[in-house]
């Protein structure tokens, strides 16, 4: 029987919307690039992807500053990426709304007796803005900076597992990600759904598949109703 549901936040709860490209567009209209924004945009994420696997822990202000530097140095852009970084750390604090589906969806999670917390890859500074800003209340957060590691590494999701005492097989992971939010829940055992809004989800594609698939979470009820409330 599943008793608590852990949330992905951005792109799950929060819509990341078109903030990170527009920062991006002005870091390279400040440094006078004439580089594709959609491209660079990619190197970089691709670069700071690379870190989150590294053996050191940083935040993600910081890699985000240290994974501009090799993306500048990629594209042969001669510009200090600790000064340069500034609009995509601002845009860690702008403007993100929640989801239309998200609040009746925790309301149906509360009504039904379940425990539902976040667990997000970012830093805890950042989280704590957009709940407040989405007036979101949840009374169990955890992410990538408290707990000195990244999704989809299995200790993300054991460290919850050890501070919560939650049993692994009373849990599901709720996210729009499938290597963040089903492979590296379902790599300790737990159960995990993918939200899948913008209908990309090709199953052929997949080695390791998510218990169920949904685009919105109003359907998030009638699952929880038809296959996990039974054991």
């Amino acid at each position: 029987m599943i008793k608590h549901v852990i949330f992905d936040c951005f792109g799950t709860l929060i819509d990341t919307g078109s903030g990170s490209r527009k920062a991006v567009k002005t870091i390279l209209n400040n440094v006078k690039a004439d580089v594709d924004v959609n491209e660079f945009y990619k190197c970089w994420k691709n670069i700071k992807k690379k870190m989150m696997r590294d053996s050191v822990f940083r935040t993600e202000k910081k890699l985000f500053e240290l994974s501009l530097a090799e993306a500048f140095a990629e594209y042969g852009i001669e510009a200090d990426a600790a000064v340069e970084v500034k609009p995509m750390i601002d845009s860690l604090f702008g403007e993100r709304f929640v989801f239309d589906d998200v609040k009746s969806a925790l309301e149906s999670l509360k009504e039904a007796g379940l425990d539902y917390a976040i667990g997000s890859t970012t830093d805890t500074d950042s989280l704590e803005y957009f709940l407040k800003f989405n007036e979101l209340k949840f009374d169990i957060i955890f992410t990538s900076e408290d707990m000195n590691v990244y999704k989809p590494d299995r200790r993300f999701y054991e460290t919850i597992i050890e501070r919560t005492g939650w049993n692994v097989d009373e849990c599901i992971f709720v996210g729009d990600n499938i290597i963040d939010d089903v492979y590296g829940p379902k790599s300790i055992g737990m159960k995990a759904i993918l939200l899948d809004r913008k209908g990309t989800y090709d199953e052929s594609d997949c080695k390791v598949k998510p218990d169920y698939v949904i685009k919105t979470l109003r359907e998030i009820e009638d699952i929880f109703q038809t296959y996990w409330f039974v054991i």
